[in-house]
């Protein structure tokens, strides 16, 4: 039986009236078994709900480990290319096992006073300028000490701790 089938069913019996006299009946130990059967449903929930929460926990810190082992990875990588092009300073290199080839690329490189120069000298074209964000926290702190702000409002949520 699913947790809403159980409070259906003690809604019935709570509700249950004889037909002939119009009195409230109710089945105290139907009731009793019903409530009872309902504590074990939540407690069984809760209890899932611990055991994916841990799950979610160790799967997270295994993704952070195997994150920084990547990193690692990627930067040694990364050195090693380093080095083989200073070892080889373009040269191509090729055995059985591997081959190694250069090819020209290009990159734009900008210094920190592009920015500055670029407002100063009519050039705004060549940026880029992101919407603005908005702090809640600053907006919490302000609604919190009662000021009125317009098109924001402090909601109250209820949340859910098991332990």
């Amino acid at each position: 039986m699913t947790l809403y089938e159980i409070d259906k069913s003690i809604e019935a019996l709570v509700n249950a009236v004889d037909p002939d006299t119009g009195e409230i009946t109710v089945d105290n130990d139907a009731l009793d078994a019903l409530l009872m059967e309902r504590d074990a449903k939540v407690e069984n929930i809760a209890c899932c709900i611990k055991n994916l929460t841990a799950d979610a926990k160790a799967l997270k810190e295994e993704e952070t480990a195997l994150s920084a082992r990547r990193k690692t990875t990627e930067k040694k990588v990364e050195r090693l290319k380093d080095y083989l092009t200073y070892a080889l300073q373009g040269e191509k290199f090729q055995t059985a096992k591997c081959a190694v080839s250069f090819r020209k690329s290009s990159a734009v490189e900008v210094d920190d006073c592009f920015v500055e120069w670029a407002q100063t000298s009519g050039n705004e074209d060549l940026l880029r300028y992101k919407l603005p964000e908005v702090d809640k926290t600053a907006i919490k702190a302000r609604l919190t000490s009662g000021e009125e702000i317009p098109c924001a409002r402090f909601v109250q949520n209820m949340s859910i701790a098991i332990k």
